[in-house]
């Protein structure tokens, strides 16, 4: 007799990440995270300046701010790269985000973990209006909040109400 657990039925019919279909975040995230990477080291330039004020040393200075900026245009130029990586994927039961450059990290809540959607803006990402999908679910470890970066609000609000009712149908 070859009886299956509605675990096994679940598992069978489940893509592997390897095969998903990322749905991409919006071109101008790239200047969002630019624009955060400007100010990061903006303001490590300048604390760089207290150098001289502890050691009476101009040297230390110049040395820091040239790695600084040296860190700066690789960092830059991964910016772009960062794009090619970030994504989301939905599939019948669960929605899965897809981060890293070197260390590509894949995160995935089934619908009925999920208890709460909402939208948000930060500074930077106001200028470019685009809207972060806060998604949390019911675990109880750190990485209970899933955050998807980078879309429109029409996408925003799309993918939100969609895992709402996902969530709800699910729960029933």
């Amino acid at each position: 007799m070859n009886r299956m657990t509605n675990r096994q039925v679940w598992c069978d019919d489940i893509q592997p990440i390897e095969n998903l279909c990322f749905e991409p975040v919006e071109r101008s995230y790239m200047n969002v995270v630019v624009i955060r990477i400007i100010i990061v080291y903006i303001l490590l330039m300048a604390c760089a300046l207290l150098i001289p004020l502890m050691w009476e040393q101009w040297l230390p200075m110049l040395i820091v701010d040239c790695v600084l900026a040296v860190a700066f245009v690789v960092n830059v130029a991964l910016a772009h790269k960062i794009y090619n990586f970030k994504g989301y994927a939905l599939r019948e039961r669960d929605i899965s985000y897809r981060t890293g450059i070197f260390f590509t990290s894949v995160t995935t809540i089934p619908f009925s973990k999920i208890q709460q959607v909402s939208l948000r803006m930060n500074l930077v990402s106001r200028i470019f209006k685009l809207y972060y999908v806060d998604v949390v679910n019911g675990s109880q470890s750190a990485s209970n909040l899933l955050t998807i970066p980078g879309l429109t609000l029409e996408n925003a609000e799309r993918l939100k109400s969609l895992l709402i009712n996902k969530a709800d149908c699910d729960n029933d």
